[in-house]
């Protein structure tokens, strides 16, 4: 076959793109950055990149998605100070309405916080633990690495298609089955499919190593980062079993973060080799509760609003840890009255009852505990929690058909 054979093409190829084995532990103290205060594009590849994410973010500036917080957009930004230093001149955060869990940080500093993270986060120190974890994946430019590995092997897999093509020609016009050569050309692209998921697992498990230590260097309890991944552990769980679904933990190849367990045991290890100054590092739960109170009713209405049960009694419950209120127990009420399953009508007015004990309840838990006493048969005293909704929300949208109600 002129030189061509396809075992010499085989083991070309694989040195090229076999999957790496499951990231290794990657040590904090051997984490530097590689992006300086003023950073800019190195090359055409990085600078398209960055020409993407400014196109983004003139739309998402624009997007009503924004959750427009003055204070808790400050907060925040404060975090990302304490953990970046005089590379936060070069970030700009967007707070984003979405319920899931999530934040990113692009190449040119954009980043994006969901609402659904802050309503996860139970300290200071956790929150700085997530965003400690996306600075790690921007100090050490993993999309741009990523680009340049994407570009590379897209590169590779079309030369190994347009060969493979080829050598199945020249086989045909010799009388001989060419199709060796294409069952070639899609094992080896499958193996350089699976490597660039491959690269993102080393990649999570140096932004988690990056994290901690900028968590440490900016005095926050590196502890913080393994609890995180432990509550949202607990929630797939506690959401997999509401849905009676065995929860099945990450571990296949074309997952991008490291499999939960392992992960977990990684960041306690890593927790211990970071030094915190000054020891034992600031967890900021007080603060933290300080500066979301204003908002907290709205993250969690997001959440009750995704309609998943099992994931928002647990989080309901983890958050009570600090200690059960009255905007708590009337979203409590909310989960089990959308759950509707055999049983909630009176789970669900036992905790809009527990509700409007509380002096923090919120008027929404009024009308919701009228109700159910209304639909328990107890009218008069439905009425009365009625009006106490109408005198704590006379302008509510809804105020003209409680008072409706009422009259009936």
């Amino acid at each position: 076959m002129t030189g061509w054979s396809r075992r010499g093409v085989l083991a070309g190829a694989t040195a090229l793109c076999c999957a790496a084995p499951a990231a290794a532990r990657v040590a904090p103290a051997t984490m530097l950055p590689l992006v300086d205060p003023g950073y800019r594009p190195s090359d055409a590849t990085e600078g398209a990149l960055w020409q993407h994410w400014g196109r983004f973010e003139q739309d998402l500036a624009a997007s009503p998605a924004l959750l427009h917080a003055p204070d808790l957009h400050d907060y925040v930004s404060g975090v990302l100070a304490n953990l970046l230093g005089p590379r936060a001149r070069d970030v700009r955060l967007y707070i984003v309405h979405d319920a899931s869990f999530n934040a990113s940080m692009a190449p040119n500093g954009l980043t994006i916080v969901q609402t659904g993270l802050l309503a996860r986060m139970r300290s200071e120190a956790q929150l700085a633990a997530v965003l400690g974890h996306e600075a790690g994946h921007y100090l050490r430019l993993h999309a741009i690495s990523r680009e340049h590995d994407v570009v590379h092997k897209n590169s590779v897999m079309a030369f190994v298609s347009v060969g493979s093509g080829l050598m199945a020609g020249v086989a045909a016009v010799n009388g001989v089955d060419g199709r060796g050569w294409i069952d070639l050309s899609n094992s080896v692209n499958a193996q350089l499919y699976a490597s660039l998921f491959g690269f993102r697992r080393e990649q999570e498990a140096e932004a988690d190593a990056f994290g901690l230590r900028l968590m440490a260097e900016a005095g926050y309890t590196p502890d913080a980062a393994a609890a995180v991944w432990q509550q949202q552990l607990e929630e797939a769980q506690a959401s997999a079993a509401a849905r009676s679904k065995h929860y099945r933990p990450r571990a296949s190849i074309l997952d991008s973060h490291p499999p939960d367990a392992v992960r977990m045991a990684d960041l306690t290890l890593s927790a211990r080799e970071v030094v915190v100054r000054p020891a034992p590092g600031r967890d900021g739960r007080a603060e933290y509760r300080r500066a979301i109170a204003p908002y907290r009713a709205m993250l969690l209405d997001e959440q009750i609003r995704v309609n998943d049960p099992g994931a928002s009694l647990y989080l309901l419950n983890a958050l009570a840890a600090d200690g059960w209120d009255g905007t708590l127990r009337f979203y409590e009420g909310e989960a089990y009255r959308l759950r509707g399953a055999p049983g909630d009508d009176a789970l669900e007015a036992q905790a809009f009852a527990a509700a409007t004990e509380r002096p923090d309840a919120p008027p929404a838990a009024w009308r919701a505990h009228g109700y159910a006493l209304i639909k328990a048969g107890r009218a008069d005293d439905g009425k009365q929690a009625l009006a106490r909704y109408l005198a704590l929300a006379p302008t509510a949208t809804d105020a003209a058909m409680v008072r409706f109600a009422l009259a009936q």
